[in-house]
């Protein structure tokens, strides 16, 4: 009886260590989708940044143009 007791919480465990083995792959897969939807973000920002700059040097251009 105490064999078939340990076989069955070594089944357990094995089936608990494969769902949290899961979950940890889920969890990196949603890190890795953040951080390059945050380097895009941060691209993105980068160039809108860029476009502002740029537009105020036309701005300021074109109010000293006489």
């Amino acid at each position: 009886m105490n064999k078939d007791k340990l076989i069955s919480e070594v089944y357990e465990l094995k089936k608990d260590f494969a769902f949290k083995q899961e979950e940890v792959q889920a969890l990196y897969l949603e890190v890795k989708q953040q951080r390059n939807l945050a380097e895009k973000y941060e691209l993105e920002n980068k160039h809108l940044k860029q476009q502002i700059k740029q537009l105020e040097e036309e701005q300021e251009d074109l109010l000293n143009y006489p």
